[in-house]
């Protein structure tokens, strides 16, 4: 209930007597349900060979819809197909859960990254 509360006050700069809060970087780490990824995460391949990794937006947040693809410079993974980086062109980067774990920490490093050049984003901080 509160999940996209907590998102939307993450991303605000909010000031209290003399101090000032920065807009935090996101991790979005997506649990196995059932043994899979599938119930969020679907894998396909293109023409080319590429493999693309899409997300079924109808079951996330809308603050998170807004904050993926939001890489003002439309930098594309693979120009051909015309993909994202699943790390870099979006704010808030979907990770399955077992990768997280191998490595939390290039993750968390990643979303600090971001917040640190969080003006190359488009960033909505609404819910």
């Amino acid at each position: 209930k509160w999940v996209d509360w907590e998102i939307a006050y993450s991303l605000k700069e909010i000031t209290r007597e003399d101090r000032a809060s920065r807009t935090n970087g996101i991790v979005g780490v997506v649990m196995k349900y059932g043994g899979s990824y599938d119930w969020l995460v679907s894998i396909s391949a293109k023409d080319d060979g590429c493999s693309v990794r899409t997300i079924d937006d109808s079951k996330l947040y809308k603050i998170i819809n807004k904050n993926r693809y939001n890489l003002k410079d439309n930098t594309y993974a693979c120009e051909h197909c015309k993909t994202y980086s699943q790390l870099d062109g979006s704010y808030i980067s979907l990770i399955d859960e077992e990768d997280f774990i191998e490595d939390p920490n290039k993750y968390i490093e990643n979303a600090y990254e971001k917040c640190v050049k969080a003006d190359g984003f488009e960033l909505s901080k609404e819910r």
